[in-house]
């Protein structure tokens, strides 16, 4: 193996590393969250489940307002000021005063503004009450997203993926699932976030001291915080219409069609959501090692990274697409005969989805070499096109309208992704290997569709574990580069130390 070649495989088994916690925190995750959703549509009813998918949201959409392009500035300026430990604890004293001053201040608007969203949203479905409530989960889930962050950007992966992924989801799973066996009411499972958003804090601080060194501060030089703000200003509008670019759907729904459709339309959202987790796992570590790159004019290892991370996110990402449209209809009604409906929206948004991973991390890469400015432009042109579009086919075609134009969105701001990193950084990510993988895609997918075929439910589901090991071995005999072979064999090295330790 080249020098180079040894270097790439190293920067990609950090980031492997990540991705390898990623899995175990995500597989905890998924599971708790699994489990929780199937409580949640089976105990409430469709409509208040809808409500509930609004509530989350919301909160999704405030915090994200609120933060500020927080944690992207935190990816790109803590890993600069490595060895200046005082630095790096102004950009967090800066991170979390505007985070959870900027929830408080949105919390208080929504807290006052209570009865007129009730009365704009499920015919009063909504209740003041539970908005009121919702509001104090804002700062408190904020702070979360800023340790987090943090802990992410100074490469301790390990601890932002247990509060992602494991804390979270599991105080979310023992609050909720208590609160449903004594009380299944909508009311309730509200009240429910707020303990386990206080909860989640807690937790979350507690590992910070512990772990870290770091004290959030204030005493910031005047240089400091003009450079954290001429970065993050523009985030803070890119931010924000990103969260319109990705939210406009269910909250369109929520205020032009019933609760029921929205519960439908959710949880094929959250079904094709997990298409994203390979990207995700691979995102862990990528932008702090592609700011360092950066940093040190490595364009050349730079680009190579970007292409081996969007070759990967494309291979594993297609098999979960493929046995998300083989089972949809499987799939959806675990959570209950009436989300059945959905199977048309869950093939349009897992497409969606699809053309996401397959531009790899180029956002993060243009945010990574100072090009905020493009990201906000992005981002803004297509929530006003998402908005339009959305209007435009919900009013004629119903959910499924909202599904189409959701996706069409999403392919186009990824192929614009990948052109302007081309056109501004000269790296380009594909090759002729990208289309090695497509043989052993065609052969998960006979493979899942014969068992589905051949097999009753739920005896059928086994084809999703079964097609998705026939696709990674015949990958790995024929559609893989040798960097990706090495990177395989040290992972798989690593395991095998980790289960003989």
């Amino acid at each position: 193996m080249s020098k180079d070649q040894e270097s790439i495989t190293s920067e990609l088994e950090s980031i492997s590393s990540g991705s390898y916690w990623f899995l175990l925190g995500w597989a905890f995750e998924y599971i708790a969250g699994f489990l929780t959703q199937i409580l949640l549509t089976n105990s409430l009813s469709t409509a208040s489940y809808g409500v509930y998918a609004f509530i989350r949201k919301l909160i999704a959409v405030v915090v994200g307002l609120s933060s500020g392009g927080s944690k992207t500035a935190l990816n790109r300026f803590l890993p600069k000021y490595t060895d200046e430990s005082a630095k790096q604890d102004g950009v967090l004293g800066l991170s979390l005063m505007f985070s959870v001053g900027g929830s408080l201040f949105l919390g208080t608007v929504i807290y006052v503004s209570a009865p007129l969203l009730s009365a704009l949203t499920f015919t009063g479905e909504l209740t003041t009450g539970i908005v009121q409530v919702v509001a104090f989960t804002f700062p408190l889930i904020a702070a979360i997203k800023v340790l987090s962050g943090a802990f992410r950007a100074l490469e301790l992966v390990r601890l932002s993926i247990l509060i992602d992924w494991v804390i979270r989801p599991g105080i979310l799973l023992v609050v909720v699932g208590g609160v449903i066996l004594v009380d299944p009411s909508l009311e309730r499972v509200v009240a429910a976030l707020v303990v386990a958003s206080i909860a989640t804090l807690g937790a979350s601080t507690t590992l910070f001291v512990v772990y870290t060194e770091h004290t959030p501060s204030l005493e910031v030089p005047w240089s400091l915080i003009t450079d954290y703000f001429k970065y993050s200003l523009p985030l803070v509008l890119s931010q924000s219409s990103s969260l319109l670019f990705r939210r406009i759907d269910i909250f369109m729904l929520s205020y032009l069609s019933v609760s029921t459709a929205v519960a439908v339309y959710n949880v094929a959202l959250l079904l094709s959501g997990t298409l994203l987790l390979p990207l995700s796992g691979f995102s862990q570590l990528f932008p702090p090692i592609a700011s360092r790159m950066y940093e040190q004019s490595d364009m050349g290892r730079l680009t190579e990274l970007y292409s081996t991370v969007t070759r990967w996110s494309v291979m594993l990402t297609s098999a979960g697409f493929v046995g998300l449209v083989v089972y949809r209809g499987e799939l959806l009604a675990i959570f209950g005969s009436d989300y059945t409906a959905g199977a048309g929206i869950l093939i349009v948004l897992a497409f969606g989805q699809l053309v996401n991973s397959a531009a790899g991390p180029a956002g993060h890469l243009l945010g990574m070499t100072d090009h905020q400015y493009v990201l906000l432009a992005n981002r803004t042109i297509m929530s006003v096109s998402n908005a339009l579009l959305n209007y435009l086919l919900l009013t004629r075609y119903g959910a499924i309208g909202a599904a189409v134009a959701t996706a069409l969105v999403f392919a186009s701001l990824n192929v614009a992704r990948v052109v302007e990193v081309y056109m501004l950084e000269g790296m380009y990510p594909y090759d002729r290997s990208f289309l090695k993988f497509l043989p052993a895609l065609g052969v998960a997918a006979l493979v899942m569709y014969s068992i589905r075929s051949l097999l009753t439910t739920p005896l059928s589901y086994v084809g999703i574990p079964i097609g998705l090991a026939v696709y990674m071995l015949t990958l790995y005999q024929f559609g893989m580069q040798q960097v990706d072979r090495n990177l395989v064999t040290q992972i798989a090295t690593r395991a095998v130390d980790i289960v003989k330790s």
